[in-house]
């Protein structure tokens, strides 16, 4: 897969406040552009169990990918990748969390900012070899995606959304 930072928009104090009321209402002030390009780790927790994703752009133009839930951000499954895995235990404890928020069907969102340039080269370059599954439903591409492991993903039995507004590509 061809993927990329990318400079996200995340919620701001009042959009993470409308996450946890489910409230769909935003507004311009609900949202805040991001600086510095990023690859962006996403560790969603319900009933004590996590599991990580990496959110990423497209490289080139967004492929129509083969998705587990359609959704503005599309959840594509790789065969895990212990480069990556090595990566989220060696990296993750050294950025800043930049937001963490729990939505009305309790599952906890926590997002890190990828930003150093030598960490995005290895991400980039670790999923340039990596395949996504082809085994789920066709959908129409979106801006950004969220990869998950195959063994990551079976920790839940339904799967877990990611709210709308959570993260969005600014760039």
């Amino acid at each position: 897969m061809q993927v990329e930072p990318f400079i996200a928009t995340l919620p701001t104090t009042s959009g993470l406040q409308k996450i946890q009321t489910g409230d769909l209402n935003w507004t311009a002030e609900d949202t805040e552009k991001q600086t510095t390009p990023g690859y962006y780790w996403h560790e969603l927790t319900l009933n004590g169990q996590h599991q990580w994703r990496l959110v990423a752009a497209w490289a080139t133009t967004p492929a129509t990918v083969t998705t587990i839930t359609p959704a503005p951000l599309n959840t594509v499954l790789y065969t895990r990748q212990p480069v990556i895995e090595m990566l989220i235990d060696d990296w993750v404890g050294h950025f800043d969390r930049e937001l963490e928020v729990t939505t009305p069907d309790n599952i906890t969102h926590r997002l890190w900012q990828v930003t150093d340039l030598d960490v995005q080269a290895d991400i980039t370059d670790v999923m340039t070899n990596v395949t996504p599954r082809q085994t789920w439903l066709t959908t129409a591409p979106t801006p950004l995606i969220s990869l998950v492991t195959d063994t990551e993903w079976t920790k839940f039995t339904e799967p877990l959304a990611t709210p709308a507004h959570l993260i969005d590509r600014a760039d």
